[in-house]
């Protein structure tokens, strides 16, 4: 059997067979290729525009925030009872989105201090408490600890600065406290309530450190419980306001602030529902007051 393997086969070519198996096995037994994912940190999943699985984000990603350290206006922070945009020349927030549901409310709790927010990375403002201090102006929440009182680490959340921005007493004790208490009593009657809230135009800086906004909006969708806003369930409700951050509005209903999300969007410079067909996104954006029939 040899000899005719010999005499069919010249020798160059046993050569060149034995050399191409030999490659052939080594390839084999080769390690496998590394992913791309694992080579480029930056493929990390907070760092993608729209975090569609996140229950704080409803809405979408309004300004396509990311968590990179060199968007220094738009960082995205996902946290466990919200997620926002950081605006670091402002000191303030661009938006905060969250979801209220039964389970968050509660009995009020005790205050816990206010505290800068450590997970804004090295470099950016530590915007602290006492920056507020002697300012005329109240230190507002935008996700409020009332949302949170069922829970105590939530609800420290809630006191970071970076969920925090200048309301003057007017605003932040009056029209827009009563918004946000019925916004709970909604969530008390059985109602799941999708929330965000920003601000936007300027008006004076704080210690050279804070932006006064001239105005802080709200939107929320009321949907039965267990329901999403994209669900248009019959009894769901999207309302939006705009208020203006300004004194002497103590006796102003919230009611009065009504306003399109369209409006919002054009004022604020966002965009929002943008994961959303436009179809939907019209209907939902340029009705003063949704509720689905």
């Amino acid at each position: 059997m040899i000899e005719l393997f010999r005499s069919k086969i010249p020798l160059r070519l046993l050569f060149v067979l034995a050399v191409s198996f030999g490659l052939i096995a080594c390839e084999r037994f080769r390690s496998p290729a590394v992913p791309d994912q694992e080579t480029n940190p930056s493929t990390d999943v907070q760092s993608t525009p729209f975090l569609p699985e996140n229950i704080h984000l409803a809405f979408g990603n309004p300004t396509n925030a990311v968590s990179d350290p060199a968007n220094k206006d738009n960082f995205l922070i996902v946290g466990e009872g919200s997620a926002l945009s950081f605006n670091n020349s402002r000191g303030t927030v661009n938006w905060v989105s969250w979801k209220t549901t039964r389970a968050d409310l509660g009995d009020s709790i005790p205050r816990p201090d206010f505290q800068a927010d450590s997970r804004l990375p090295g470099g950016f403002k530590r915007v602290q408490y006492y920056d507020y201090s002697g300012s005329g102006f109240d230190r507002g929440h935008m996700v409020p600890s009332a949302d949170r009182f069922a829970n105590k680490k939530l609800n420290e959340e809630t006191f970071l600065m970076t969920n925090i921005v200048p309301q003057t007493g007017a605003l932040n004790q009056e029209a827009w406290e009563r918004f946000e208490s019925f916004t709970r009593s909604q969530v008390w009657r059985g109602n799941d309530v999708y929330q965000i809230a920003g601000v936007y135009g300027g008006n004076g800086v704080l210690r050279n450190k804070i932006t006064v906004p001239t105005n802080c909006w709200k939107i929320i969708a009321i949907v039965p419980r267990g329901k999403k806003v994209e669900d248009f369930d019959r009894r769901m409700r999207i309302i939006a306001v705009d208020m203006p951050n300004i004194f002497g509005i103590e006796d102003e209903p919230w009611e009065r602030y009504k306003v399109t999300i369209r409006a919002i969007e054009e004022r604020a410079g966002i965009d929002l529902f943008s994961h959303l067909p436009r179809d939907v996104q019209d209907r939902l954006e340029t009705t003063v007051e949704i509720q689905s029939r």
